[in-house]
């Protein structure tokens, strides 16, 4: 075999493994980055503002008016609460920052019973204000998150689907 063939063999080597390197390099950033903006979501959503007003949000009487709500100062501010995190957390999985199987996992629960109790006032305040921009990818969320599963109703829980997880 001359120089010049063995030369280009291993430049067409050299060539496939850089490539091969380059692929598994980008998959491990890609993969870390989604472990950081998943551990972003869990420190985003564990504040105090989300500890003390989600029960709050989950403890909403579904047939409470949204007048109601505005007329009880610690409802209405929980209720803010929970929606731009909420808002805030939609926009993040839009952009691909965040997965929906991983807010699905988290906090998928949370999202849509939040959105059932809180829809009657966010549909009165677009109507208010003349805007649909009021609590956009919070909506967004839940039905994206309902698309993904189906009704919550529906659902198994963690405890059941993984109970035969090993470490």
């Amino acid at each position: 075999m001359e120089i010049s063939a063995i030369a280009n063999l291993a430049t067409a080597i050299a060539v496939v493994v850089g490539l091969v390197f380059g692929v598994l390099e980008v998959r491990h950033v890609r993969r870390e980055r989604e472990e950081r903006a998943s551990f972003e979501v869990v420190h985003a959503i564990m504040t105090t503002h989300w500890i003390d007003s989600a029960p709050i949000v989950r403890g909403i009487d579904e047939t409470l008016t949204p007048a109601d709500l505005q007329a009880d100062h610690t409802l209405l501010q929980a209720a803010h609460s929970v929606a731009f995190i909420l808002e805030a957390l939609g926009y993040a999985v839009f952009k691909g920052i965040v997965r929906l199987e991983i807010v699905d996992e988290l906090v998928g629960g949370s999202v849509r019973v939040a959105w059932r109790k809180l829809r009657p006032y966010a549909e009165h305040e677009r109507r208010r204000t003349g805007s649909q921009k009021s609590w956009e990818w919070f909506q967004w969320l839940a039905e994206r998150l309902d698309e993904r599963r189906g009704p919550l109703a529906l659902q198994k829980g963690a405890y059941q689907i993984h109970r035969d997880w090993q470490a």
